[in-house]
């Protein structure tokens, strides 16, 4: 077999591998891709994903949509709280659940956005813009200042305001799982290493929003999703060991 021959042979192989490649992909692409089949009649698609939101839109029955994530969860009956977020022009929009034949389980779908938070009335707080997704408004910097590995004590970290919110939590998670909650009223907030594990290693920090009008924590209303600030080192301490 000459030379010429193998290498014809190798480029053969490595085309042939080229295509089996890209042929797995697109068949992993339509394995992730999400629809729904509006079952309605002039189904309203709003803003946000909840009643208060204004109606932008509507779809008729049989119109095929593109999934993007979903607001809520599904337990026994639909109740007014599950929303899909859908692709709707140039920007994404949500439908009330009910109203939509899924392709995959409504609680398997991944979360993208929360429901608004309601008062005792059972009204949306005022203060919240809903002029647009309230969430879509959370936008900003995240920063931290201090070293853990170079002896300080203390870290503060900064992270966007939100229009309507009245508190924040900073969730710190430890290499192995732990969480440590860092509460403040402002857009910043104190990260105390006498509070976190003694494991050492990288820790991540998130924060959400929250609106309350009670001093009891379970009473706090998660506005939006976590998002990531960052990341941080921190050394092991414990006691030495003898």
């Amino acid at each position: 077999m000459t030379r010429k021959t193998l290498l014809r042979g190798l480029f053969m192989l490595m085309f042939l591998a080229a295509i089996a490649m890209m042929r797995t992909e697109t068949i992993q692409a339509q394995v992730d891709a999400m629809y729904g089949l509006i079952s309605v009649d002039n189904a309203e698609v709003r803003i946000g994903p909840d009643f208060a939101y204004d109606a932008i839109g509507r779809l008729p029955r049989d119109t095929s949509v593109t999934i993007i994530g979903r607001a809520g969860d599904f337990y026994q009956r639909w109740d007014g709280r599950q929303w899909v977020q859908i692709e709707f022009g140039a920007t994404p929009a949500w439908v009330y659940a009910r109203l939509v034949r899924t392709s995959v389980a409504f609680n398997s779908i991944p979360p993208t956005g929360r429901l608004l938070p309601r008062d005792a009335n059972g009204r949306v707080p005022e203060g919240f813009d809903l002029s647009t997704d309230v969430c879509s408004q959370w936008v900003g910097d995240f920063t931290r200042s201090g070293d853990f590995m170079a002896g300080d004590n203390r870290l503060t970290v900064t992270y966007p305001g939100l229009q309507g919110s009245n508190v924040y939590s900073v969730i710190v998670i430890s290499p192995s799982g732990v969480r440590r909650a860092f509460d403040s009223q402002t857009t910043t907030s104190t990260i105390d290493i006498g509070f976190l594990p003694q494991e050492a290693g990288t820790y991540t920090w998130r924060v959400a929003p929250y609106w309350t009008n009670s001093n009891y924590r379970y009473n706090w209303q998660q506005v939006c999703l976590l998002r990531t600030g960052g990341t941080f080192e921190k050394p092991f301490t414990g006691p030495p060991s003898s």
